[in-house]
């Protein structure tokens, strides 16, 4: 038997971006903290939060991309997950 899907009614966004450099440059607000993204979609976009820094590089009209995540250097300027 096929499982049925659900659907969750949210009317409240996950995060609100603000735009600082309209296509260039964002300031993230969301529940975990405010985070920064720079750079266009098509050639790769940063993001910097106190998690880290994530690389996205996508390739447009074709739903192919990759996300690189570099937690380890927030944990070298002290923030971040830390673990036992």
């Amino acid at each position: 038997m096929a499982r049925r899907r659900t659907s969750y009614d949210r009317r409240a966004p996950l995060y609100h971006r603000i735009t600082i450099i309209p296509g260039i440059l964002y300031l993230n607000i969301s529940r975990s903290g405010l985070s920064l993204s720079f750079g266009r979609s098509s050639v790769g976009r940063a993001t910097v939060s106190k998690s880290g820094v994530r690389l996205n590089k996508s390739i447009g009209g074709f739903s192919i991309g990759k996300t690189f995540s570099f937690s380890r250097l927030a944990k070298l300027f002290g923030q971040g997950k830390k673990s036992d």
